[in-house]
């Protein structure tokens, strides 16, 4: 696979090099443009450029917006002006938007002053959209319709329409003040009588977002009704744009991705690719904090050392009730986390979430715990030991339920992000509780363990 790679890479090399447009042609055409992408990015990006140059904009466009921002920052440096007017011209509103806020200043403002005006003040309105709002997500690319036209008049609207927005499966009605009024499907367009009015078929229980509503409602909201796309407006109800599922999809990732590194107490922007001493910054505070947590757990199995010193065989036995400990409060914390960000559950009215937790923790304590007190009464013959046991993995299961549901409930009333190092405090707790609860109830019986 590698040597197949590598030949390809050759092959690429040899027609840029030679400006053999028609292979270049033959190879675009050849694959989906997401596989043509992956092939292109490991060029140059002067190579890049001049593979744009030879295949000309509308053939490179749609190859190019599969290609990692990072590399089509690069990429701009090497195109000539009027490749690149036409690149950025021919490319989506959102997609464009995005690319120029990535660029510094300078690059900025090289680039806007090659575009026109109306180009540059869309590109200048979706980029001032606060980070995380819909409005910084929506594409002004939609199709839109007047309520008094015919269903005919509507369809050759469209025909002029489809070849410069991103899609035409809904199609927004809004009225002369733009506001959105309602909307028809492609389907139930093309379904209906060419005479029929638009305001006869349209659907007027509009679904939309705000401008500035947060992207993760509105995915959540798109995930629900299972809509291709949403329209968003404006405060006054006006249709400003629309925000497709492709990007919504792309939100949903970044947000599932940011929550497992939150999970395990990692900074999101730590990439595999990142050089070792920006990684070993990234994790070193986290791992920190968690030493901070192990000393406190270390304290505590030294608070209760005497005990231990009288009957080592809890020495052996005490890490098994911290560690079932902390699987089941990762357990609720995974459960509680995903649900949050799901929005399964509220921030407020949420007590039957902690005592489900509550609950799962007892009983799974109560046969994890029995279970254990048969090992350890055939391992070391005292049933005294064995009560222990099983009353300290309840006991510690009961807490790893509990903070596991409210550590991530409390994170989120703090308007924190619940996964943010939840799984700490977590491990602390139990830990600590686990510890506490076997050597603290060992310390009490102690005299029935060394009779």
């Amino acid at each position: 696979m590698m040597a197949e790679n590598m030949e390809h890479l050759e092959e690429l090399h040899t027609w840029i090099r030679n400006g053999d447009v028609q292979a270049l042609l033959e190879m675009s055409r050849a694959l989906h443009p997401a596989d043509a992408a992956e092939r292109l990015a490991v060029l140059r990006p002067e190579e890049l450029g001049r593979y744009i140059e030879l295949l000309g904009t509308a053939q490179a466009l749609d190859i190019f917006e599969f290609v990692p921002f990072e590399i089509q920052k690069e990429t701009l440096k090497y195109l000539p002006r009027t490749i690149l007017v036409e690149l950025m011209s021919l490319m989506s509103p959102d997609d464009r938007a995005d690319l120029v806020e990535e660029l510094d200043e300078k690059s900025q403002e090289r680039l806007l002053s090659l575009l026109m005006q109306a180009e540059r003040q869309d590109i200048l309105k979706l980029i001032t959209y606060p980070e995380g709002s819909a409005g910084a997500y929506m594409t002004t690319d939609y199709a839109f319709l007047r309520a008094d036209g015919t269903i005919r008049s509507a369809l050759d609207q469209l025909r002029f329409q489809a070849l410069k927005k991103e899609t035409i499966y809904y199609v927004y009605v809004v009225n002369q003040a733009r506001k959105l009024i309602g909307f028809v499907s492609l389907r139930e367009l093309i379904m209906a009588h060419p005479d029929m009015d638009i305001a006869a078929v349209m659907n007027k229980n509009v679904i939309s977002v705000r401008v500035d509503e947060d992207i993760e409602n509105v995915a959540k909201e798109m995930t629900h009704y299972d809509f291709l796309a949403i329209p968003v407006v404006d405060a006054d109800d006006r249709l400003v744009g629309i925000i497709t599922y492709d990007d919504v999809f792309d939100v949903m990732t970044e947000e599932a991705t940011e929550d497992m590194y939150l999970l395990a107490n990692l900074d999101t922007d730590e990439k595999i690719s990142s050089p070792l001493p920006r990684s070993v910054k990234l994790r070193v505070p986290w791992l920190l904090i968690n030493l901070c947590t192990a000393l406190l757990a270390a304290f505590t199995v030294n608070f209760f050392s005497g005990t231990i010193a009288r009957y080592v065989a809890l020495a052996s036995l005490m890490p098994i009730v911290a560690g079932i400990g902390g699987n089941a409060g990762t357990q609720s914390l995974t459960v509680v986390v995903r649900a949050l960000a799901l929005g399964e559950i509220k921030v407020k009215g949420n007590w039957k979430v902690l005592f489900k937790q509550i609950g799962v923790g007892f009983f799974s304590g109560l046969i994890c715990g029995m279970v254990m007190a048969g090992i350890a009464y055939a391992w070391f013959g005292n049933v005294w030991l064995s009560l222990i046991l099983w009353m300290a993995m309840t006991t510690n299961l009961i807490l790893a339920g509990l903070f596991g549901a409210m550590v991530p409930i409390t994170l989120r009333k703090l308007k924190l992000d619940p996964a943010l190092g939840s799984s700490i405090f977590v491990t602390m707790a139990t830990d600590v509780g686990g510890f506490s609860t076997f050597l603290g109830l060992s310390s009490l019986l102690l005299h029935y363990l060394v009779e």
